[in-house]
């Protein structure tokens, strides 16, 4: 390879090694581009946080709400059909049960009470009324202990006393027994007792605390996130990269591009002719008697007189600001008694007066 080959290759290498830097405003534009961005995410995170925690608020609320009822009291046996009860749980025992909470309030008892016992029974059945069906399935429910038909009892209750029983069913339709009944199973004196039976029934309890749990996680990584934007955000604040003057600009830099003009200029009104000509005086001034001073030269220049010196508040200027200037286009009209008046280029007059010196010059009056 030869040299200038060489050369050349070298040039391309360092013009390629060259890192270009980027202008300070592209870096200021980027970097407010940025933290734009970061504080929008960090506005829908904190947003997304509180809308999964509402719902899954919402979702808590509606599991843990209980569906009350009472059970009538009847011929010393308190019974309820309890109706359908929905759920996902399948056949068997399982964490997906429904809860059932039964509570029952011993209100009277006969005086003789020897040998007795508080029985609660929640059966799976699908007519409550049928008494031959109800009498064989609490039967299956004191041998068996069937998660189908359920039994909960209490020996020798107590008057005035509130028992609660607790209870877990699958998804179907069930019927509830509470009555007091001797050893033989024969219910005590109806006329003597009273039983007030109430319960509550948590159906929602799966299939809303479920979606609630999953809200609930959701808000939970939403918070994450938005801890984390919220981290860059202040880092980027914190880095002196942007000001708070910055930010505000950058804002109102957008939403006055989002805007746009709202219409054409307006027309300014411009002159409506030529400037109007201003008069000056129309001769040279007149000699007046030595005991009048001069008058007012810019309203009245034609009948300005001078006789003797100006008084001593006319305005003064020392020589070296008043000396005239050759190239401006000024004349000096004689007063009389050897004093003189300037005239402007555009027929005003000065106020100061003039007088000459030997070598024709025209200098400001000293009184």
């Amino acid at each position: 390879m030869s040299e200038g080959e060489l050369a050349v290759a070298d040039e391309a290498t360092e013009e390629s090694s060259i890192v270009k830097t980027p202008p300070n405003e592209e870096v200021e534009e980027e970097t407010l581009e940025t933290l734009a961005s970061l504080q929008e995410a960090l506005k829908k995170s904190r947003w997304n946080v509180f809308m999964f925690l509402g719902i899954a608020l919402l979702m808590f609320a509606f599991a843990l709400f209980p569906m009350p009822m009472d059970a009538d009291f009847e011929y010393g046996t308190a019974e309820k059909d309890i109706g359908f009860v929905w759920g996902p749980s399948t056949s068997g025992e399982d964490f997906m049960d429904v809860p059932y909470e039964v509570t029952v309030s011993v209100e009277r008892l006969p005086a003789t009470t020897e040998n007795t016992t508080l029985e609660v029974y929640v059966l799976q059945t699908d007519d409550c009324t049928d008494t031959e069906i109800v009498s064989e399935a609490e039967n299956t429910a004191k041998l068996t202990g069937s998660h189908q038909y359920q039994y909960g009892f209490v020996n020798l209750p107590i008057e005035g006393k509130e028992y609660v029983f607790d209870f877990n069913l699958d998804m179907a339709q069930y019927c509830l027994n509470a009555k007091i009944v001797y050893d033989d199973g024969t219910v005590v004196d109806p006329s003597g007792t009273n039983l007030k039976v109430t319960g509550k029934l948590w159906p929602n309890q799966v299939i809303a605390g479920v979606p609630g749990l999953f809200f609930l996680g959701l808000s939970t990584f939403a918070f994450i996130g938005a801890q984390k934007v919220g981290k860059k955000v202040k880092a980027l604040l914190e880095d002196d990269k942007v000001t708070e003057e910055q930010i505000v600009l950058e804002d109102a830099r957008k939403q006055k591009i989002s805007q746009g003009p709202s219409g054409p200029p307006k027309p300014v009104a411009g002159p409506g002719g030529p400037p109007q000509p201003v008069s000056g005086p129309s001769g040279s001034p007149q000699s007046a008697p030595l005991s009048s001073g001069p008058t007012n030269v810019a309203s009245t220049p034609a009948e300005s007189q001078r006789a003797g010196p100006p008084p001593a508040s006319s305005p003064q200027e020392s020589p070296q600001e008043t000396l005239t200037d050759p190239a401006e286009s000024s004349t000096y009209e004689d007063a009389g008694n050897g004093y003189f008046y300037r005239k402007m280029a555009d027929g005003s007059y000065d106020q100061t007066v003039y007088t000459s010196d030997d070598s024709g010059q025209y200098i400001p009056y000293e009184s």
